[in-house]
């Protein structure tokens, strides 16, 4: 899910086709593509094989998976750790605009089922790792119960569970787990009013984790500190490292980097002028999936990159969409992403598309 407007970058960039093959047409069964090398077997969980019978496809193969209608935005789409659903944000105004409500997505077809709905109040989940098999359990922020947000988790069938508690007036969003699901990084922001009052610097977000059951958090990259922005931090299936999109004070492009998960050794992992955004991981720690206006794209798309670094691989190919919020299928075949036509300023419907091999 992103934050700001996109901007566009200044250098081009070689860009290496993400998804090869023709689309087999609306409902039909495709072979799904070699996943990275090493990727992990589905382990006695149903790949994803197809989109829902008749759904919509577009020219890059792309299929969809659910359109919300009536202006309201699907974004942030988080497998479940058994392959069967995606866990989203639901927004009621528009991209990251109203109130926004929790659902799951049944990936055999239907609508989603609204699991989370306050009114006037928003719930958002981050792609990627928020939905642990470990604690059974997903992860998100709301205001529900303060006039900023908390980290809370909920159990499929379960009642929401608050996680951290402050009265800083700072926020704390873009929660994941931690493999283990003892563990849960997030990212403590302060709005402009908020951080004048303390004398504190408004865009310079860090990073903090805290334990499942609460606790005094942690901090991981202080954002301050470093004259940096950090944002969205996804932890990884290995447990040793987490990504994020940071940016310099003052800057407009947002690179990716990790960080081990007890703060130190942080590495930039993609530096190419440009944003580069929504970061999260293939199911055997060894890849990227994330949002780029690399090589001066006028709309993000998706791409996969080594976690090591390397030539990012790009994934979907419709330049007059925004592409963004990817997640990576625990079988290692499929993406799930938000796409919003024409940019940002209209509603995202959440679509599916097959993992590059990056062999």
């Amino acid at each position: 899910m992103r934050t700001r407007a996109l901007t566009a970058v200044v250098a081009a960039a070689v860009l290496l086709a993400g998804c090869g093959g023709s689309d087999s047409g609306a409902g039909g069964r495709e072979e799904p593509a070699p996943g990275p090398t090493g990727a992990p077997a589905t382990t006695g969980a149903p790949a994803v094989t197809e989109a829902p019978a008749g759904a919509e496809h577009r020219a890059d193969a792309a299929r969809l998976l659910y359109h919300a209608g009536g202006g309201r935005s699907a974004q942030n789409p988080a497998f479940a750790p058994d392959g069967r659903s995606v866990l989203l944000t639901e927004f009621s105004g528009g991209y990251n605009q109203g109130a926004a409500a929790l659902g799951v997505l049944p990936l055999d077809g239907g609508a989603p089922r609204t699991v989370l709905e306050d009114p006037d109040r928003t719930a958002v989940n981050l792609p990627g790792s928020s939905w642990n098999a470990a604690a059974d359990a997903f992860v998100f922020a709301t205001d529900r119960e303060s006039g900023h947000d908390e980290v809370w988790l909920m159990r499929p069938g379960g009642v929401p569970e608050r996680v951290t508690s402050h009265a800083d007036g700072s926020g704390y969003s873009e929660p994941s787990f931690s493999p283990d699901g003892e563990w849960i990084v997030f990212q403590r922001s302060r709005e402009p009013e908020h951080a004048a009052a303390r004398g504190d610097t408004a865009e310079q977000d860090s990073l903090w984790k805290v334990r499942r059951g609460g606790g005094a958090p942690v901090l991981l990259v202080d954002g301050r500190g470093t004259g940096s922005d950090n944002r969205q931090p996804n932890w990884s299936p290995t447990g040793d490292r987490i990504v994020f999109q940071r940016r310099s004070a003052g800057g407009e492009d947002w690179s990716l980097w990790t960080v081990d998960a007890d703060g130190g050794g942080l590495r930039r992992v993609v530096d190419s002028p440009g944003e580069h955004t929504d970061p999260s991981w293939s199911p055997d720690g060894r890849y990227l999936v994330f949002s780029s206006t690399l090589g001066d794209l006028p709309n993000a798309q998706v791409f996969v990159v080594d976690a090591a670094g390397g030539t990012p691989v790009r994934v979907t190919r419709d330049d007059t969409a925004y592409d963004g919020a990817p997640s990576w299928s625990p079988d290692g075949r499929w993406i799930a992403f938000e796409s919003a036509p024409g940019g940002e300023a209209g509603p995202a419907a959440l679509w599916l598309i097959r993992a590059p091999s990056t062999r």
